[in-house]
Formats: C-alpha cells, sequence, structure tokens
C-alpha cells in the first residue's frame, strides 16, 4: 500500500565536481517535491507503404527537472542560496556568519546531488542546479521555491534521515527598507509592504552531446533578479521612481531568534512597473515590479545583490 507524502525525504548535498554524486548534507524539510525523469524519444516515421505514422522509436534524450519548495528558514534555505547564487564566504563566530553572492564571470553553476525517498523508490538526481530561486511573503509564513535541472535520475541507497532545525520566518519578522545607498537603506524606517516577492534567474541550459542519452552539461546563461512588492498607496514616492526612473537600493531583513536572521541586500534596482490599483470598496495600492541593476555600493562592497544569513551553523554550506 503507499504512504502518503509526509512519509518522504529529501536529502540535498552539495558536490564538489559538477555531476559528481555525494551524499547528504542536510535533509529539507519541505512543503513540494516535483522532481522526476524526463525523457524523449526519438521518433521514426518513415514512409514504409503505410498510413501509420509511429514506425518505430529509439532512446531520445534523458534528464530531471522539477520544484523544491521550503519555508523559508535560518538554517536551511543557506543551501539553497547557495546553489543559486554560487558563492559563499563564511566568517566563524557566534553567530557564524554565511554571505552569498552571485557569480558575475563564468557560467559554472553551483549543484547538489537530491536524493528523494518516497513509498516504493529512492531516486537519487546527480548535477542538481538552480534555474529559478523565488523569495515571497505576504501575511504568513515566508516561502522559497527552487526550481532544478539534473541529471536523470538513478537508484538511490537507503537514507537514515536527521533533521536540522532553523527558525522559521514570517511576514511579522520582515522589514523591507530603501535609500540611495545600502547604508542609508539600512538607517532608514520600513516600509510595510502587503506582499513580496524576489526571484533569482540563472537562464540555465541543458545541454546533450553525442555519446549519453544523459544530459553532458548544466550551464549559467544571463542572470536577473526581479521582483514585485505591494503597499498601500500612501505616498507618491514609488509612483514617481516609476514615472522618472528614480533607482534606489533595497534591504529586506528577516529577523528571528538570538543569534539567527537574513538579510538581503540590492544596491540598485529600478522599477519596470508601478501600477496603481483599486476597486471602488477597497484600498487604492500601489504593485511595484522591480529589477535588480549591476551596481557596487560603496559603503559596503556589495554587487548586484548578497545574501547574508547568520546562524549557528559553525562551517561554511
Amino acid at each position: 500500500m503507499s504512504v502518503i507524502g509526509r512519509l518522504s525525504s529529501l536529502a540535498l548535498g552539495i558536490e564538489d565536481t559538477p555531476g559528481d554524486p555525494v551524499g547528504a548534507d542536510v535533509y529539507l524539510p519541505f512543503t513540494d517535491v516535483s522532481m522526476r525523469g524526463h525523457h524523449e524519444p526519438i521518433e521514426e516515421i518513415a514512409s514504409k507503404t503505410s498510413r501509420i505514422m509511429d514506425r518505430d522509436s529509439v532512446v531520445g534524450k534523458k534528464w530531471a527537472e522539477g520544484d523544491v519548495a521550503i519555508n523559508l528558514d535560518a538554517v536551511n534555505s543557506g543551501y539553497l542560496w547557495l546553489l543559486a547564487l554560487g558563492n559563499e564566504t563564511y566568517t566563524a563566530g557566534t553567530p557564524s556568519q554565511h554571505l552569498f553572492y552571485t557569480s558575475v564571470s563564468g557560467n559554472t553553476p553551483a549543484t547538489a546531488t537530491l536524493i528523494f525517498s518516497r513509498s516504493t523508490d529512492i531516486e537519487s538526481y546527480a548535477y542538481a542546479a538552480i534555474d529559478e530561486l523565488t523569495t515571497e511573503f505576504s501575511d504568513g509564513l515566508a516561502t522559497m521555491s527552487a526550481s532544478f535541472q539534473a541529471k536523470f535520475p538513478v537508484a538511490g541507497a537507503a537514507q537514515t534521515v536527521t533533521t536540522t532545525s532553523g527558525t522559521v520566518f514570517s511576514f511579522k519578522d520582515a522589514t523591507v527598507k530603501f535609500g540611495n545607498t545600502l547604508t542609508l537603506a539600512a538607517a532608514a524606517s520600513a516600509t510595510a509592504v502587503n506582499e513580496f516577492s524576489m526571484t533569482i534567474s540563472n537562464n540555465l541550459e541543458v545541454i546533450h552531446q553525442s555519446g549519453s542519452a544523459d544530459l553532458s552539461a548544466i550551464k549559467n546563461k544571463g542572470v536577473r533578479i526581479a521582483g514585485r512588492y505591494t503597499l498601500f498607496f500612501d505616498s507618491e514616492t514609488d509612483k514617481n521612481a516609476y514615472y522618472a526612473l528614480n533607482k534606489r537600493a533595497m534591504e529586506v531583513k528577516f529577523t528571528g531568534i538570538a543569534n539567527e536572521d537574513l538579510t538581503i541586500r540590492i544596491p540598485q534596482f529600478r522599477l519596470s512597473e508601478g501600477e496603481v490599483t483599486t476597486g471602488l470598496d477597497d484600498f487604492f495600492v500601489i504593485n511595484a515590479d522591480f529589477v535588480a541593476e549591476d551596481e557596487i555600493d560603496t559603503g559596503t562592497g556589495t554587487r548586484f545583490i548578497d545574501v547574508k544569513l547568520r546562524n549557528a551553523k559553525a562551517s561554511a554550506y
């Protein structure tokens, strides 16, 4: 008899060499997993004096893809930040500090091995890279959703599952601040937002070459960071920023228990949309779509984006 999805497990291990499988570094407390293998058989439809089109087929391209969703927390989220951004600087202390930042040159992604244990099988996905990572919150828990590309699954080994705890963040733990620089943003009063979302897009390309049906490589293409925030239309600040292309810095911070917090910093962003909407009996709100731009903040040294995660994890991810 099949068992419920809550009894399954998802292990993740950061690979030293892309495509070389590793064991588990963590068991992610996921809310959804849709990883699976894909196969595109190659049709053979040559004419053979018959109306039947599908005469034969041979093995074609194989790969894996799917999404992994978790609640945003102060420990487990670091694995997804590393895979999406590609780099980490670790500083020991109380708390430990993990600074994640994006690769701007080169196109080799950070990769992991995913091991998905279900009721009747265990599948291992090597060379798992994040195509898109979305972080968002409204009036509940903050969440992360990672879209993976990976090698075709192989049978995995049985796992002894352990859990890693970390503070789970919600909307009440979040502050969103704006300013002309990151230093000024950090010192500014928080702007109360109704909703917030941000997506890191690595635009992965899955490459197949001769000699194997499975993929031979996964490469990053252009990177983009974009998102949206919604707030009550109580001032013209964001409307004017959209109209005049006024560029600002942004800091989004989640504060948990002592020694656990998460800070996202974007040195410069533009608004690509600033729509003011309402209904007859609704409040006016502005929906601000933003795009991060390539800028180095002179006060912090941050380029494009960085994510600072402070927790009790006393080693790099």
